[in-house]
Order: C-alpha cells, then structure tokens, then sequence
C-alpha cells in the first residue's frame, strides 16, 4: 500500500554548510505523536530502492526505471554519483540530488553551483509547488521525482527503524552498501560464513 497522507509537515531545520548525515530533518505530526525525519533517510530509501520502482514516473509525467542509483557521496556536491537512469526508454547518466521540499535547491544554493551542473534527477519526500523543483544555472528544469506516494511504508515507520538503529549503535545500511563493491568470491564466502551463523543462532533459540 502507498503512503500518501500520514507526512504533515510542520518545521523544517535546516543546518547550512559543511555537509553532515542530518543537515535537513522535518518533524512530522504521527499517530503517535510528533518524530523526525532527516534527509539521510530519505538518501537511504533512495539507495536501498525501499519503494515502487515500477510506479516511478517524473512530474513531468515520463516513466523513469533506476538501473543503478549511484554512488552515496557523503561529501560535497549531489548527494549520488554516477547514477544510471532510464527516462521515457532512453539512457541517462549522472548525478542525482535528495532533499525533502523541492524548495530545498535553490534554499541550498544549488541552482548557481557548478558542482551541480551534472545532476540529471531531482528526488524529492514531499510534491513541491508550481516551479519549486530546481532548475540549472541556465534556467532549465531538472527532472523531478516524487517519492513518498512510492513508499512501501509509513514516514512513522521509516524513522522508527532508524532510531532502533541509533539505539543499537549501528546502521546496517553501510554494510549492505559495502557489499556491493565486493567481488563475486567475496560475497560468496560471507555468504557462507553468514549462513552459518544463522544456523548457530537457530539452534541456540531452539535451546
């Protein structure tokens, strides 16, 4: 099922400057209360692929198929490097660009960044208005995806697996991530070694 009204937004905190993993967090009003939702996550439910692909189309109305989603830059510049898309059947490469608000491009600063000028995929949580989905230092729209109507899950989810994670003192999306530089061999062997691990495990439960 599709999320598309458990998100209200109701204050945005933006950290400007050296990039950090929260520099935009929105608080959100749940059924439980008000939680945050940083723009990490949202870079994490972009890396993972945790929603529709299938259902993915621009605002512009043109399908959109992410063949790889890119490189997770956790330094300056767009959030994801190299990313191999498909829009309306023909091959785009480059780089792709996450904030919550449409807004948030020009907020931050991007449309006259050259650092920005190989961004071929705004992704943004929220629908922005009319013309608030970011442009290029020529002027010219950048291609735009909404995602939350794509989501597998509620935002309330989302932030509650995150903060368990933060709890635990881990974040078991870096290790996914890593995996996929490896070669073939490597992820065989943890494979294995994995898998008998998780055979310790079911045996110590059935204990």
């Amino acid at each position: 099922m599709r999320n598309t009204t458990d998100a209200r937004p109701r204050e945005v905190t933006v950290n400007y400057g050296k990039r950090t993993p929260d520099k935009s967090v929105e608080e959100i009003q749940g059924l439980y209360g008000p939680f945050s939702f940083p723009e990490s996550l949202l870079q994490k439910i972009w890396r993972m692929r945790d929603f529709d692909q299938e259902a993915a189309r621009l605002l512009d109305g043109r399908s959109l198929r992410i063949a790889h989603p890119g490189r997770w830059n956790l330094l300056g510049g767009p959030d994801f490097r190299d990313a191999r898309l498909e829009v309306a059947g023909a091959p785009v490469r480059g780089d792709v660009e996450l904030h919550l608000h449409g807004s948030d491009w020009s907020a931050h600063g991007h449309a006259a960044d050259t650092a920005y000028d190989g961004v071929v995929l705004h992704v943004v949580l929220f629908p922005p208005e009319p013309g608030k989905t970011g442009s290029d230092r020529e002027g010219r729209e950048i291609p735009c995806l909404v995602i939350l109507p794509l989501l597998r899950r509620g935002l309330e989810e989302f932030a509650a697996e995150e903060a368990v994670e933060r709890l635990a003192g881990r974040d078991s999306f870096y290790p996914i991530d890593g995996l996929a530089e490896f070669r073939s061999g490597a992820r065989n062997i943890l494979l294995v070694f994995a898998r008998r691990r998780w055979l310790q495990k079911l045996r110590f439960a059935r204990i």
